[in-house]
């Protein structure tokens, strides 16, 4: 998997397939190996592209205090925003004009700035396991995720967040998924002060007064039983983006895309043949 400089930062970054540009954005983890089944099945028709995010894998782990083009001094690095530049940056370099983009998690979020800011990029919006902005139940989770890094360290952080991304069913049936993307995750965890920054700006994310402003068609795909982001997160984001498609799954988790990987491309499939 090659680096890419893409101007700030350097970014590892998974390409495969021809065709039409197609983005994958992971979420907090920030791995792009969690795409591994999408990539293969839509690989077949697109240029597919992923991307381990900044401060995860084995891109750049920039300390959380940063400067962006045009913004002010005091910035963080770690941002969802920052990551949309970053796509964006990401597209410059590889000569990509338009892209469809798919975003789990935190991925969905960076997803809806991708949307909102920059919506002539984009051609379709998948949005998998997301929210809308963090309630309480989302800030427990996370905040959780965060005590852990700082009391325990990097390693006890990522077993901690394989429980809540993957969920029971997964290490019940899908045992060895969960332990190659841990696996890869433990060898390239950054610094505990990366992992509080990814952390906080999952809590701070809020885009929710503009969904509105999306017009990009869109899909929304969630699981009853994510106990990481609420199924109900789904719903609102849905009721957010004006002609949206929501599909409500019973069983998945909040890796649902990897727990039922063929169903979940077979979902984005129709949905990708219904748009002109």
């Amino acid at each position: 998997m090659p680096r890419i400089d893409i101007g700030e930062i350097t970014l590892n970054v998974e390409e495969r397939g021809t065709g039409p540009a197609f983005i994958f954005i992971p979420g907090l983890v920030g791995l792009l190996n969690a795409w591994e089944f999408q990539v293969a099945h839509f690989s077949q028709r697109f240029r597919c592209i992923s991307f381990d995010h900044r401060g995860t894998g084995d891109s750049d782990k920039p300390s959380r205090a940063g400067v962006f083009p045009g913004a002010g001094s005091n910035n963080d690095s770690y941002s969802t925003e920052a990551i949309s530049r970053d796509v964006i940056a990401l597209m410059d370099t590889l000569g990509i004009e338009r892209a469809h983009v798919a975003g789990t998690s935190t991925g969905g979020c960076i997803l809806q700035n991708l949307a909102i800011d920059y919506p002539d990029r984009l051609g379709v919006c998948v949005f998998s396991n997301t929210w809308v902005k963090a309630d309480e139940y989302i800030n427990r989770v996370q905040m959780t995720r965060k005590r852990i890094a700082l009391a325990y360290g990097p390693e006890e952080y990522v077993k901690v967040s394989s429980l809540f991304t993957n969920g029971a069913m997964q290490f019940r049936y899908d045992l060895y998924k969960v332990m190659e993307l841990e696996a890869r995750a433990l060898k390239t965890v950054a610094p505990v002060e990366v992992l509080a920054g990814r952390l906080d700006m999952t809590m701070a994310h809020d885009r929710s007064a503009e969904l509105h402003k999306i017009r990009n068609p869109s899909l929304i795909v969630g699981t009853r039983d994510d106990a990481t982001v609420p199924f109900y997160q789904s719903e609102d984001l849905h009721r957010g983006i004006a002609g949206s498609k929501l599909v409500i799954v019973d069983e998945g988790g909040h890796y649902s895309y990897r727990r039922h990987g063929r169903e979940w491309n077979a979902i984005v499939d129709a949905f990708l043949d219904e748009c002109p």
